[in-house]
């Protein structure tokens, strides 16, 4: 099951390649690089896992 980070990557992955069919303006295109940059970098990103920091618990 993919991570709510993954999840959210492909959210935007999809709505920036569906965008530019749909709105026709200047800023699109920026905005459309943007989406997929950002959705490519958290599928990517969105693999790691959270490390728990033990040092707090074994000094107690």
């Amino acid at each position: 099951m993919m991570n709510r980070t993954r999840i959210i990557g492909l959210i935007l992955l999809i709505i920036g390649a569906i965008l530019p069919f749909t709105v026709e303006t200047d800023l699109t295109d920026f905005v459309t690089g943007l989406l997929i940059g950002i959705g490519i970098a958290l599928l990517i990103i969105g693999k790691g896992k959270r490390v728990k920091n033990d040092s707090l618990d074994s000094s107690q």
